[in-house]
């Protein structure tokens, strides 16, 4: 332990940073990151066990500590790591320092030195995640069955390989991730659970001699997930959207039109089995819902404004 609250502050560690009306204590991201890399490395250096089940980061680290977090993780794949949580918190809202923007880079490169098929469960938050170049990879995840990626720069191509080569993957979650593509389609024999919420697509735009980045949301396209039982979806564009998941139970939507409410009332006669719905609309969207199907098995409906 580093010492009391009042002690950390003293060292640095803490600071205080004023907000528009109170002052907010928080970590001193410059001072703390050192320390915190010190005692992992001494946990790694001492420990004397051949297995390890979960292996957890959470912390603001960035590229610049790409060496250090690929040591941990080799560290914990060799010893047959079924749970991986890397958790990088990103940036400190209150630094001024612009090179915190560069997120690490998840390496698959690490996974290949060693058998890495126990890995069952993968969280990511603030990496960037693009597959290798090299066509013949195949991503080393038989048996993953869990994959979260959030606020997460993700290759399109990255998601269709995890698709296609995890076969045994349940729960997939897609969390305010720049996309690099304005579409996205989701197919998969295993996946029960998936989450899509406020993922978008930035890209470069020229208006006159500016180049500016413009923000766009991603749309499903395409589910085909034969055994999805629960669905969450935060997007738009559901008048195009083709699904196939005549297993669904659960589904939580929100809606920005009403373009996009009509088009989910129609979705709805797809959706047999569906047994709780959720659905949340801006405050300009009418709050009527005609549903052409019997819905036989609902059980629980919330239409929250």
């Amino acid at each position: 332990m580093l010492g009391t609250e009042n002690e950390l502050l003293e060292k640095g560690y803490l600071i205080d940073v004023p907000s528009s009306s109170t002052v907010e204590r928080h970590l001193n991201w410059d001072m703390s990151k050192d320390e915190f890399v010190k005692r992992v490395d001494q946990f790694v250096k001492n420990f004397r066990g051949t297995k390890i089940d979960s292996f957890l980061v959470n912390f603001y680290l960035k590229r610049e500590q790409s060496n250090t977090i690929n040591q941990w993780l080799s560290f914990a794949i060799a010893r047959g790591v079924q749970r991986i949580d890397l958790l990088l918190q990103g940036k400190p809202y209150y630094a001024n320092d612009t090179t915190q923007l560069k997120c690490y880079k998840f390496d698959f490169g690490l996974f290949l030195e060693t058998n890495v098929s126990t890995l069952k469960h993968l969280c990511l938050q603030h990496c960037v995640v693009f597959p290798p170049t090299n066509r013949d990879f195949i991503l080393p995840f038989k048996n993953l069955r869990y994959l979260s990626l959030e606020s997460t720069e993700v290759d399109e191509m990255f998601i269709e390989s995890i698709l296609s080569n995890c076969l045994r993957l349940e729960e997939f979650c897609l969390c305010f991730c720049d996309l690099n593509s304005s579409s996205l389609k989701i197919v998969s024999s295993s996946l029960c659970y998936l989450k899509f919420i406020g993922c978008y697509d930035l890209s470069s735009r020229i208006f006159g001699i500016e180049v500016v980045k413009v923000q766009r949301y991603v749309n499903l396209i395409l589910l085909d997930c034969l055994k999805l039982i629960s669905l969450e979806y935060d997007g738009e564009g559901l008048d195009t959207l083709n699904i196939n998941t005549p297993l669904l139970q659960r589904i939580e939507v929100s809606i920005f039109s009403q373009e996009d409410l009509n088009a989910f009332a129609a979705l709805c006669g797809t959706f047999p089995e569906l047994e709780i719905m959720h659905v949340t609309t801006l405050s300009m969207v009418a709050t009527s819902l005609e549903i052409n199907q019997p819905l036989k098995h609902l059980k629980e409906l919330n239409f929250v404004k």
